[in-house]
């Protein structure tokens, strides 16, 4: 087929439904596809398919992806999208988000995406989070969840690295507003050689304070502190570390001067 952004077949497939959803560029909240391999549409089985260099938009979400699968079902007499699913080099996009994956499902009655493969991205004004498992994104309840080697950079610079992280995002901007981490917790600022461990972490970027709890370890430059509890201000830089005189743990510190550069080093 010729690479003209099937033209032709999309003029047939508008024609064919009193209300499609397949291919019409008049109304936003309506589907649009442009794709250089093919296009084809399963009447029976209730799906279209595109390959080669799709690119897919609705209801301001533009999706690219080399494969690209919508189901959908009929309700009085019209084809109401269902599902999206896209493989191979997927890029979503709306407004000032953006999540790349190898394979992307995207559910449009909850507008619920969900990225997994080997390598994921997902990446807002406030921050940018990557994982080796998948990411889901709740575009309504702005909402998201990333687990296997999760990695988060936030726009402080400050990295967080944990097996599963939940997030809250602002409904306006999409900027995050509160994150918890789980399992194998590090915080990490190189630029102030600061690191944080814990079992479990809380953040809020209004305040930009961690809370830390289980095996809290706190090193900075070359001090070190340990404890049940723990708090970092990423503002001020100040740690505090806690106790638990419930099981008898006590604070633990160590702390080592920084020595001066001498001139000429």
């Amino acid at each position: 087929m010729p690479t003209n952004k099937l033209t032709l077949l999309v003029l047939i497939l508008i024609t064919s439904f009193s209300q499609p959803v397949w291919a019409k560029t008049n109304n936003k909240s309506e589907l649009t596809v442009e794709a250089d391999e093919s296009l084809e549409w399963f009447e029976k089985e209730k799906y279209y398919l595109a390959k080669g260099n799709v690119i897919l938009k609705k209801d301001g979400v533009i999706l690219k992806a080399n494969t690209v699968k919508a189901d959908y079902v009929l309700q009085n007499g019209e084809n109401i999208l269902k599902k999206i699913i896209a493989k191979d080099k997927v890029v979503l996009t709306k407004e000032n988000t953006k999540a790349t994956g190898q394979y992307i499902t995207y559910n449009l009655n909850d507008k619920i995406a969900k990225i997994s493969g080997t390598f994921q991205t997902f990446s807002s004004p406030s921050g940018y989070v990557e994982s080796t498992k998948n990411i889901i994104f709740d575009d309504v309840n702005n909402k998201a969840e990333a687990e296997g080697n999760v990695k988060i950079i936030l726009s402080n610079k400050t990295i967080i690295y944990a097996d599963n992280v939940k997030a809250n995002f602002e409904p306006t901007n999409k900027s995050l507003k509160k994150a918890i981490a789980k399992g194998n917790v590090i915080i990490e600022n190189k630029a102030k050689d600061r690191t944080s461990k814990a079992d479990f972490g809380v953040y809020n970027a209004n305040d930009e304070i961690i809370r830390l709890t289980g095996n809290v370890v706190i090193i900075n430059q070359k001090s070190k502190l340990s404890g049940s509890k723990g708090v970092t201000n990423l503002r001020t830089g100040i740690s505090n570390i806690v106790g638990d005189k419930k099981n008898k743990k006590r604070v633990k510190g160590t702390f080592s001067p920084v020595k001066k550069q001498k001139k000429g080093d």
